[in-house]
């Protein structure tokens, strides 16, 4: 079910260009801000942390790798129906176990070299490479063997047939004549990552770090070459200065405005205001290795005492939902019997009562056995709305005694300080799903020492039924144990699941046959184009 980190915490290759054309359009850049004709410029608060799928936590990265720069075998359309992509055509044997795909012969790397079958193994075998660490490997649990049965065609066997295995399947394929050389324990230092061979409809042109990602039309790509030119993605961690530089012209997307800016910039007759559904949600994460948080009474009182309604009508402007459990709303497996409204400050601070919690030094935070109850919540910086939330929380949770201090990091430093480290109290994050039931990268136990498991969550009960989930062909009883799975989890209560949110994108009127849905904002770059200049 997970796709990747959105916090933060998501492509494609390099076209060579006349060096004058490159020096004329960095000029350009530098001395105005604004875009040669026939360049768009999206802006983003963060930088992206690599270009390489197995290896990204970061949701733009992914959403540039899958859209720009790499060919997944299929796609999704709007209606998130399998459409060809790599593969014209495949066809699935009467048993279900055999899935045979006919691939293109006219796709070929930035480098020249034709994507053949070899690639499509090739990705696979480093996908299910313990050394390659790629978190989002267990999707291929159920594949028994990939094979070539020619240059452009390939099978893939599973052990048994399953609903969710054209799904699962679905990588962005990689160049095998570059990369094989690379060991996969090497691979997230490769040079490939900030310097991609790609096939898909834009290249990688330049990547000045924390300043811009510039990407540049393939003229050999097999739809046909986009209509822009240039993709800039200009990297401006203060929201102010984007939306400002949005308002000058010199920025003619914003994938991300807060709530509070809306008003003023759909009053803007340049401008354009979309919304699209946010493929995940938002939570406060718990570190169980911290004592304070391994009783469970703890993390319950602390979930009962955050307003998340409040935080949706003051963040988001209403524009959201509460998530109260591990699956969100829109898949099929959802339990909507989950309990939404948990706000009870009162009951929060009778469980913490209970449980020996009390202010006996009268300062106003509670503590037990001479140590206070107090936390840090780190997030990253550059994302107002998740430092916003961490303030008001912090309001709440003072409210019943407990001390939550808001700790604002830097991009790189809150990913490896969380994922790498795992050094935090709580962390409030997004995850961003897929498009298939399969929270294991999260929530089983072996994701803890290498997956998403940040909380180092342990419920035998729970691995089993994240096994059993994923082996059920039948949906209704499928469905069953997804439930028991989600109510599992809310009782335990690792998170704090706080809410999932509609996307509000700033579009100037420039930039034309824009395009979004729950897939992302990326899903038609190749057709975007830009309004001819006023006389």
């Amino acid at each position: 079910m997970l796709s990747h980190l959105n916090m933060w915490l998501t492509r494609r290759g390099r076209l060579g260009l006349v060096l004058l054309a490159v020096m004329a359009f960095l000029s350009c850049s530098q001395q105005s801000g604004h875009q040669l004709p026939q360049t768009a410029v999206i802006g983003l608060s963060s930088d992206f942390d690599t270009l390489l799928e197995l290896g990204t936590a970061n949701a733009d990265a992914l959403h540039v790798i899958e859209e720009m720069l790499f060919l997944t075998l299929c796609e999704l359309d709007s209606s998130l129906a399998m459409q060809p992509r790599l593969a014209r055509t495949w066809e699935t044997s009467a048993a279900g176990r055999e899935v045979t795909f006919h691939l293109r012969d006219d796709v070929y790397w930035s480098d020249g070299q034709p994507t053949t079958a070899e690639d499509v193994i090739f990705t696979h075998q480093l996908a299910v490479n313990p050394a390659t660490a790629y978190t989002g490997r267990d999707r291929f649990a159920e594949v028994d063997s990939v094979a070539a049965l020619d240059a452009y065609t390939v099978r893939f066997t599973f052990k048994r047939a399953y609903p969710d295995a054209m799904l699962d399947i679905q990588i962005p394929i990689l160049p095998k004549h570059v990369l094989a050389s690379v060991p996969p324990a090497e691979l997230r230092r490769a040079s490939f990552n900030r310097m991609p061979v790609s096939n898909g409809p834009f290249l990688l042109q330049e990547w000045r770090p924390n300043d811009r990602i510039i990407f540049a039309a393939n003229p050999r790509y097999y739809g046909g070459k986009p209509k822009l030119d240039h993709i800039v993605f200009r990297i401006v961690p203060e929201e102010n200065t984007l939306v400002a530089n949005l308002q000058a012209g010199e920025i003619d997307l914003l994938p991300y405005v807060s709530a509070n800016k809306l008003g003023e910039l759909s009053q803007q007759p340049q401008l354009r205001v979309l919304t699209y559904p946010d493929r995940g949600y938002s939570f406060l994460a718990f570190n169980l290795q911290r004592p304070i948080f391994q009783e469970v009474a703890v993390r319950q009182a602390i979930t009962q005492a955050i307003n998340r309604q409040n935080l949706i009508a003051v963040l988001l402007n209403g524009r959201g939902r509460v998530v109260p459990g591990p699956i969100p709303p829109y898949f099929w497996a959802y339990d909507d019997s989950l309990a939404t409204e948990l706000y009870d400050p009162a009951q929060a601070a009778t469980l913490l009562q209970q449980a020996g919690w009390e202010d006996h030094d009268g300062d106003g935070v509670r503590d037990r056995r001479g140590q206070a109850l107090a936390f840090t919540m780190k997030t990253n910086a550059d994302n107002k709305m998740r430092s916003d939330a961490l303030v008001m929380i912090q309001a709440d949770l003072q409210k019943i005694g407990v001390q939550a201090q808001p700790e604002l990091l830097e991009f790189g430093r809150l990913v490896e300080d969380v994922l790498q480290k795992r050094d935090f109290d709580t962390v409030l994050l997004s995850w961003k799903t897929g498009y298939s039931v399969n929270p294991s990268q999260v929530w089983h136990s072996e994701a803890i020492a290498d997956g998403y498991n940040l909380t180092s969550y342990h419920n035998p009960r729970v691995d089993s039924l994240l096994v059993a989930g994923r082996q059920e062909n039948d949906r209704e009883r499928s469905r069953r144990i997804w439930r028991a799975f989600q109510r599992l989890v809310a009782a335990d209560c690792p998170y704090v699941f706080l809410y999932m949110q509609e996307n509000p994108a700033v579009v100037h009127q420039r930039l034309q046959q824009v395009k979004m849905d729950v897939r992302g904002y990326l899903i038609n770059v190749e057709e975007w184009t830009l309004a001819a200049p006023a006389p």
